[in-house]
């Protein structure tokens, strides 16, 4: 690439954690055995209510990247301005203990090799 500026916009903001679900309904109880003279046993208590599940995760962060490439020796910039933009901010989530959580913020790079 040569005699070029390349502009990369910010990266996106991650996705916030979703709150809980409530916990499913107990199961029934099922019938008791009868015996050899047909004498049927107590029939089993139900299940309890499933406790809440917990916060989703929260996201992370977009990047702001000017040129992403594979293979290093097939990158040549000559004259080349590259501006990046922000990196996104993490997302939020919460604890069940009140804490907040934070989604790890992207990264901003003018060039950056992906892993093969």
């Amino acid at each position: 690439m040569r005699d070029s500026v390349i502009t990369a916009v910010s990266g996106g903001k991650g996705g916030d954690g979703g709150p809980p679900q409530e916990g499913g309904r107990g199961g029934r109880g099922s019938q008791g055995a009868a015996d050899d003279d047909d004498v049927q046993g107590c029939m089993g208590g139900r299940g309890g209510q499933g406790g809440p599940g917990g916060y989703g995760g929260p996201g992370r962060g977009g990047d702001s990247i000017g040129v992403a490439y594979l293979d290093e020796g097939q990158l040549t910039l000559e004259g080349v301005t590259i501006k990046t933009g922000q990196p996104g901010k993490g997302g939020i989530s919460w604890n069940h203990d009140g804490t907040m959580t934070m989604g790890q913020s992207g990264e901003s790079h003018e060039t950056f090799r992906f892993p093969e």
